[in-house]
């Protein structure tokens, strides 16, 4: 009895280490941007629908929200993206040492735009969450976009810690790579939201 032959395939010669579409955890990142970017979605949706039943937004005798901390906070947000966009370049290039010095001053910065999200709803809205439909809608945009703020510094900071006190890896730097993909749709996904809760208030 003969056995059939088996097609074989030589892999040696692909790369241990890939970066973007072709590392899986990229696609794993991209599935929580999915998800998470439907739940903003859908909360931006819900803000529209309950300002289409009021005569006035905010509803008379609510206050507009203040602007110079939202401002602040998403103009620091934006101006962070040439940052992340070095951190990935450093990490495809397995620069050490540059990469521990993008992933720290990110965690440094990502706790600055924790800290001032909380100013934001405690200071800038000047409404309570139960004062109104409209101040529960401000509260659910602020506290569903701060949930991705206190994710991206929990990530950011475990993987700043990874890199100077564990021993790093290659696959590491594919990592660090895949954090700045979703610290761009962190940043630019706030960008239109900041302009509903903050802005639109004020146009209408």
């Amino acid at each position: 009895m003969t056995r059939r032959a088996r097609a074989v395939m030589n892999v040696s010669s692909l790369p241990d280490v890939v970066f973007g579409p072709r590392d899986i955890m990229w696609w794993g990142t991209l599935g929580f941007v999915v998800i998470e970017g439907f739940t903003l979605v859908l909360t931006a949706a819900v803000y529209l629908y309950i300002q289409q039943n009021f005569a006035a937004w905010p509803p008379e005798g609510t206050p507009n929200p203040s602007l110079p901390i939202p401002t602040l906070n998403v103009v620091l947000m934006v101006l962070s993206l040439p940052l992340v966009r070095w951190i990935s370049k450093v990490a495809h290039a397995f620069d050490l040492g540059k990469v521990r010095i993008g992933l720290t001053t990110a965690a440094l910065l990502n706790l600055v735009f924790v800290g001032l999200r909380i100013c934001e709803a405690i200071f800038s809205l000047n409404v309570k969450w139960d004062s109104n439909a409209y101040g529960s809608a401000q509260w659910m945009i602020l506290g569903s976009h701060f949930t991705l703020l206190l994710i991206e510094f929990i990530e950011v900071s475990g993987m700043a810690l990874l890199f100077w006190l564990a021993p790093v890896e290659e696959k590491h730097f594919s990592d660090a790579a895949d954090m700045a993909f979703y610290w761009y749709f962190m940043v630019l996904s706030w960008v239109p939201l900041y302009m509903l809760c903050f802005l639109v208030p004020r146009w209408i």
